[in-house]
């Protein structure tokens, strides 16, 4: 299928894509390297752009707020204006950010390049209005935040590694996984939080599901709790809700991997390869890794779906939007005119035949 002509909008962020949210009335918010903020509406005209400090890393929505990690600063942005509402300067660089609850919680680190690790990281509080609430200090650096059951849980690096809670007034409980490798990755699912790990171990607050082969795992994609598809660096792995693995493809270099849109009632999995300077974008269905869809881009950096819109954004700075009824409709119309191309060229064999 030509990907390109069955976009529902096609724009350019001016700068390489580093950030991607769709919110839930369909609008686009997107972060470059450089670190412009714009948002798009679901018709795809640009309502706004603004300047911010740095590369936009991280991207959550909340009421009328958008909150971003840019650079060292977590910074709140007006979702209808676009105007600047405040920013606070991290200890550190801003990693990961979340709303939960009417207060915004980001992460941050410090890294030591003389001993090549973390040396400090925190977790920060905030509310609307951008008053500091509480900080917490922590010898682990945070490498995920999952939001699940209305409790915020961060999975740990070294030296204690697994998992802890936090409550409202910054204590953390820590929780012992079934690893004895860092968490790299989570993700919420009906199964409770799934913890991804730098020796690829899958594990949830029960044990673990899934003992990993010594790969990291990057990525975890869960839309329905029916399967559950894993990347490292050059292969994605899908599961079924039991943890036995349904299918395995060997892709090269992987950007980076996104739970997509429903295409022919099933659910899909889009990722981004890396060629050289350039990218390719595979759609697979989930269910099957059948190969749905491709094309050929700039390197993609990062992708978003909300279920019924999904963006990708690369490094030439092209934004691209597909809708899931128009994804479908071309789907649809291109394999009915490859039929017809089909029987066409039958017939006309079948004429030649019958003409010697």
């Amino acid at each position: 299928m030509n990907m390109i002509g069955a976009c529902w909008m096609r724009r350019s962020l001016g700068e390489p894509v580093s950030a991607l949210l769709i919110d839930s009335s369909n609008e686009i918010i997107a972060g470059g390297w450089n670190g412009i903020l714009t948002k798009w509406s679901a018709e795809g005209d640009e309502q706004w752009s603004i300047q911010l400090p740095d590369r936009i890393g991280s991207i959550s929505i909340a009421e009328n707020g958008i909150y971003v990690c840019a650079g060292l600063h977590l910074v709140a942005v007006d979702a209808n204006s676009g105007t600047l509402r405040w920013q606070h300067a991290l200890e550190g660089s801003a990693d990961e950010v979340t709303a939960l609850n009417g207060l915004i919680y980001a992460t941050s680190s410090v890294y030591d390049i003389e001993h090549n690790d973390f040396i400090d990281s925190a977790i920060w509080c905030f509310d609307g209005e951008g008053e500091k609430v509480w900080e917490t200090h922590l010898d682990e650096r945070p490498w995920t935040m999952v939001v699940s059951n209305d409790q915020l849980i961060l999975g740990l690096g070294r030296p204690k590694m697994g998992a802890a809670i936090v409550d409202n007034v910054g204590n953390l409980t820590h929780i012992i996984l079934d690893s004895e490798s860092p968490v790299t990755t989570g993700t919420d699912s009906t199964n409770g939080v799934i913890f991804g790990h730098a020796n690829g171990d899958l594990t949830t607050t029960s044990g673990k599901v899934w003992a990993g082969l010594g790969e990291s795992i990057s990525t975890i994609c869960s839309v329905d709790g029916k399967y559950f598809t894993i990347s490292h660096d050059r292969e994605i792995i899908t599961l079924k809700s039991n943890f036995e693995q349904e299918w395995a493809e060997n892709l090269g270099p992987i950007s980076t991997l996104s739970a997509g849109i429903v295409v022919d009632k099933k659910s899909t999995i889009w990722a981004g390869i890396q060629d050289g300077i350039n990218g390719q974008l595979n759609v697979f269905c989930q269910e099957d890794g059948k190969l749905v869809s491709s094309m050929s881009c700039g390197k993609i950096t990062s992708i978003n779906s909300n279920g019924k819109m999904i963006a990708v954004g690369d490094e030439k700075g092209e934004l691209f939007v597909w809708q899931d009824e128009m994804f479908n409709r071309r789907l649809i119309s291109e394999e009915a005119n490859e039929d017809d191309e089909r029987r066409q060229s039958m017939r006309e064999r079948l004429k030649a035949l019958r003409n010697r």
